[in-house]
């Protein structure tokens, strides 16, 4: 992959990140790249921007970088997996399992990557539909994780699982994460959900707080239907989020379909990239 043209995309509209940016920026300037500032960049910081070229993003790019955290990947992720951009990350955030270079040596690794030295991860995406009434609501994609919780009250919900038109189960509980192997060292983790390796072709349920102990976290194959209905609320009404980012409040009404996206993000690693190393490191795995 020649890479000639890079998206740079910082933390969103945040200011405080700026001096890390253009840091990057000069890098790769002084590589003789051209650089476009993505739509999350502060407007701040100048030079052209994503947003007022003529061509869309997989005509111009070849490859993006996203300074921030994982949050920042998450969010620039959904949109770049439409266009099959691949991605690399820059961490200036906490954990940075997706954002996973570190600012402090960010021009050895990158340099190493602009040189060749990298292979590309192709992470499962999740399509969520939610339907009211025989009608659509909204259809969105999440790298992570999609969450139906509880409201603000310390009732518990429950709702009805089928997996490909096959019933599975009616959990009681707080609600329920559906996630990606990407997503498994995220929420799904907190929740005892297992560590999934990046590329196994599944999709985990794991159940949040669930009244009956007998309900664990269970692995579905990614090409599996997930069907989620007959919710039943408390009082206050059931979340529903993806990635982080709370999406609608629901009424019990809804039949949410869950499925494999039919684009995946390209996630540039480079070759030196161990993830079992990553893991020790982030989760504190040390003797």
């Amino acid at each position: 992959m020649s890479i000639n043209n890079i998206g740079l995309f910082g933390k969103f509209n945040d200011h405080s990140v700026a001096d890390a940016v253009i840091q990057v920026k000069k890098f790769l300037e002084s590589n003789n790249l051209s650089v476009y500032l993505g739509h999350t960049t502060s407007s701040q910081i100048e030079g052209m921007r994503l947003e007022d070229q003529e061509k869309l993003p997989n005509e111009l790019l070849d490859l993006s970088i996203v300074v921030g955290g994982d949050g920042t990947m998450l969010s620039v992720a959904r949109e770049l997996s439409k266009f099959g951009v691949p991605a690399v990350g820059i961490n200036i955030g906490r954990l940075g399992f997706l954002t996973d270079i570190p600012m402090s040596n960010f021009e050895i690794a990158l340099g190493s990557i602009l040189e060749g030295n990298f292979h590309v991860e192709h992470r499962t995406l999740l399509q969520c539909k939610v339907i009211r009434e025989g009608k659509k609501l909204l259809s969105s994609i999440a790298l992570n994780e999609i969450v139906l919780s509880k409201g603000n009250i310390g009732r518990l919900i429950e709702f009805s699982i089928h997996v490909n038109d096959q019933y599975v189960t009616k959990p009681r509980g707080d609600g329920l994460i559906i996630s990606t192997p990407t997503g498994s060292t995220a929420y799904a983790l907190s929740a005892g959900g297992p560590i999934i390796y990046p590329d196994l072709p599944v999709i985990c349920l794991s159940p949040i707080c669930p009244h009956t102990l007998s309900n664990r976290p269970i692995l579905l194959s990614e090409t599996d239907q997930i069907h989620i209905s007959n919710i039943e609320p408390n009082e206050f009404p059931p979340n529903l989020a993806l990635d982080g980012v709370m999406l609608m409040e629901l009424d019990g009404s809804e039949i949410i379909n869950i499925s494999r996206a039919k684009q995946k993000l390209q996630l540039v690693k480079s070759d030196r990239f161990n993830y079992f190393e990553t893991l020790y490191n982030k989760l504190g795995w040390h003797g």
